[in-house]
């Protein structure tokens, strides 16, 4: 059967999921983040104290050009491979087919750049180097990336479950083989066995299960899905651009200790806002099979999905902002001056950035990736702007504040492509959130004012208080609302 045949096919009826469902999807993944952010609390403590601020900013300046050619490896297909899996099952084989055998070809050809690139390019130390190539054979094994399919049919545990045993696994030799800055090469070496035998723990169930085929080259086929990833993929790249510019404008603008601190700091930060990704594989594809065929669904999604954005987002960032110091102090240790103002600022991208990934939410699964592309151009040509001009005179401080300011410019350009749509108020999720977040605030202030209190013990405090003030405000919001008002937890 011809690619376009396949393309033709009638689509399937969109599963309904409730919210028991997206709850179940929503508790798989949360376990899988904290096992994340569990390891990480050992891991990434011991990586960069061992490494030192110096060597830890050559393995993030490493990791970020490795992630900029990792998009040029996949230039859009996972996402699009989702949303279409998504809105119709039976085309499972055909993407796994050629969607993925395409990905292996520009996989391949990625990797061949970006060993040019580092011979010709890159700073001229051997080490840094080596870390880049590590970096980079990451996205050749992830070419045969298989999670989308269990993620379409939303079976996060799936992906919780075997992402987990792969996490171990790195957990398990970082932890064994680390023990100073000249081990910095294990890091990505450890991330590449982890990567593959995650993908492995993938495909075999796929195989099993929906009886894929192994992927196949054939150019031909290309044309009926190349043309839109390459406006996704163009797109992801500009989004890494804002994102991730600033780590390589540092290393060639300013001390390695200095770029360092910032990639520590920048790297609490993003686990500290690993809910955003966590909610897009949830509401992704519910989001695609009901855009366009069931508006009652959709805004139905919608208003679970900004409720639950907007209940992790002030009180992570306002937090975040409150404990800065001493949570960076006990995760990084001394060597790491700085730090704490660094991750202070950079909870400002835990509000913009989650306000930018809600608002463009319905853009990928309407069709409307080329407005999706303008959004994030915009916040890159802001970003490299800022950073060109602010970062050789104010260093790491303005790259944090760049960021953010980049990740706002993407929120406000993907409410502008989407207010035509449907978009439930989000006054529920505020008026729950904000007093939950001040009652927070005041007892961290309060706290740390008048008692000695461990780090842990007052994450701990914040936690809880503002989970107990969540449950009120819902409680006495549901209590005034209509009935009709679906409120529930997200």
């Amino acid at each position: 059967m011809s690619a376009t045949i396949q393309v033709a096919r009638e689509a399937s009826h969109p599963q309904t999921v409730g919210l028991d469902r997206v709850i179940n999807n929503s508790f798989a993944l949360v376990l899988l983040d904290l096992l994340n952010k569990a390891i990480p609390l050992i891991v990434f403590p011991r990586v960069v104290r061992a490494l030192g601020p110096a060597m830890y900013g050559r393995l993030g300046f490493a990791t970020a050009v490795a992630g900029f050619f990792g998009l040029l490896a996949s230039p859009g297909f996972s996402t699009y491979a989702l949303r279409e899996a998504a809105r119709r099952s039976d085309r499972v084989p055909f993407l796994v087919k050629h969607v993925l055998g395409a990905r292996v070809v520009f996989a391949t050809g990625a990797y061949v750049l970006l060993a040019v690139f580092t011979l010709w390019l890159a700073p001229p130390d051997g080490q840094t180097r080596l870390l880049i190539m590590l970096s980079g054979l990451a996205f050749l094994v992830g070419s045969l990336d298989a999670q989308w399919i269990f993620a379409a049919r939303s079976r996060m545990s799936m992906i919780a479950a075997q992402g987990a045993l792969a996490q171990l696994a790195y957990a398990g030799l970082i932890l064994a083989l680390v023990r100073g800055s000249s081990d910095a090469w294990i890091i990505p070496a450890a991330t590449l066995l982890s990567l593959g035998l995650n993908t492995l723990l993938i495909w075999l169930p796929a195989r099993r299960q929906y009886q894929i085929p192994l992927p196949e080259i054939s150019p031909q086929a290309w044309r009926v899905f190349m043309p839109l990833c390459l406006v996704m993929g163009f797109a992801s790249l500009m989004s890494m651009i804002y994102d991730q510019i600033d780590v390589v404008m540092l290393k060639y603008f300013r001390a390695d200790a200095e770029l360092g601190t910032y990639v520590a700091s920048y790297a609490l930060m993003t686990m500290a806002m690993s809910f955003p990704p966590i909610l897009g594989q949830v509401f992704l594809p519910l989001l695609s099979g009901t855009a366009g065929r069931d508006l009652h669904a959709e805004k139905r999604y919608l208003r679970w999905f900004g409720n639950a954005t907007v209940g992790l987002a002030l009180p992570i960032a306002v937090g975040g902002f409150i404990l800065a110091v001493p949570l960076t102090q006990f995760v990084f240790g001394s060597q790491y001056s700085g730090a704490g103002i660094l991750f202070r600022w950079l909870m400002l991208t835990i509000i913009t950035a989650p306000a930018a990934s809600y608002c463009g939410a319905q853009l990928i699964p309407n069709g409307r990736e080329k407005k999706y592309l303008v959004s994030v151009l915009a916040g890159a040509a802001v970003n490299v702007v800022l950073n060109l001009f602010l970062i050789p005179r104010y260093g790491a401080l303005a790259a944090a504040f760049t960021t953010a300011s980049s990740q706002g410019i993407v929120a406000i350009m993907n409410y502008y492509f989407v207010k035509d749509l449907t978009r439930p108020p989000l006054l529920a999720a505020v008026a729950m959130s904000v007093p939950s977040t001040c009652l927070m605030a005041l007892s961290l202030v309060a706290m740390r004012t008048l008692f000695p209190v461990h780090v842990l013990a007052l994450v701990t405090l914040g936690a809880l208080v503002y989970v107990g003030g969540y449950a009120l405000s819902l409680s006495l919001w549901n209590g005034i609302s209509a009935p009709e008002a679906e409120i529930g937890l997200f």
